[in-house]
């Protein structure tokens, strides 16, 4: 099984315009991302999929001096970036991250692929019924179905969040939502609003403090729960679907 990790980055960001690289201590988001991906058990591929505009070639760069591989493509039609990507770089089974995710739980990602692995299907995720907290959203599925997707008629939301035709498709394709035991929505750890940044830093600061090489999502809450300043921020913003 050829994994490839395919992250999803642009400069464009209507909401919080170029996020990706904005700092969260010393680095920038999309950094933070990556070190994450690269805690993830046997090492995956990681691949920074951008798009073609002149104002993404920062990004490209950033990714080369992270190590990672590079592709750019459309900036509307995501899913043909996917697609595209992975035939280039021979991919069949795909784990799909935002960039706006810097605190992934790399054991989240283990857990989608043990069960994507076990039960041969074709999309496992654990977004269809959230659980889990905003900016932990996994997404792994093979080669095979982002082929269809790609050559079918989707429409522009399906084209702008890749997965949609899948799981809207269930007749089509073999599709798994794994959850957490304990409803955890209410938490946020992505980064969508200029709130969501300082939050993250401040949250950035108690991890550099206690000097966690290592942390779960788990550990993460336990800190918004302790520190109030972080709760307030977190509290305030809406949790939406992660595509």
């Amino acid at each position: 099984m050829n994994v490839g990790i395919i992250v999803q980055a642009r400069c464009g960001s209507s909401r919080l315009p170029g996020k990706v690289l904005l700092k969260i201590g010393k680095i920038s988001l999309l950094e933070h991302v990556i070190k994450r991906l690269k805690k993830i058990r046997n090492k995956k591929k990681i691949i920074i999929a951008t798009t073609k505009k002149k104002i993404d070639k920062k990004i490209i760069n950033l990714a080369k001096k992270n190590k990672c591989s590079t592709f750019a493509g459309s900036e509307k039609n995501v899913l043909n970036r996917y697609f595209l990507a992975a035939k280039k770089y021979k991919i069949n089974t795909i784990v799909r991250i935002c960039a706006d995710s810097p605190f992934i739980d790399p054991l989240i990602i283990e857990r989608g692929l043990k069960i994507f692995r076990k039960n041969k299907y074709d999309y496992v995720s654990n977004i269809i019924n959230p659980t889990y907290p905003a900016g932990m959203s996994v997404e792994i599925f093979n080669f095979k179905s982002l082929e269809i997707c790609n050559k079918s008629k989707t429409d522009q939301i399906e084209k702008e969040h890749v997965t949609p035709f899948i799981y809207r498709n269930k007749n089509i394709f073999k599709i798994k939502n794994f959850k957490n035991k304990t409803n955890l929505t209410k938490y946020r750890f992505c980064i969508d609003y200029k709130k969501d940044l300082l939050a993250a830093r401040k949250l950035n600061d108690e991890i550099t403090k206690a000097n966690l090489k290592n942390f779960s999502y788990k550990k993460l809450i336990t800190i918004v729960n302790k520190n109030l300043s972080i709760k307030k921020i977190n509290s305030k913003l809406k949790t939406s679907l992660r595509y």
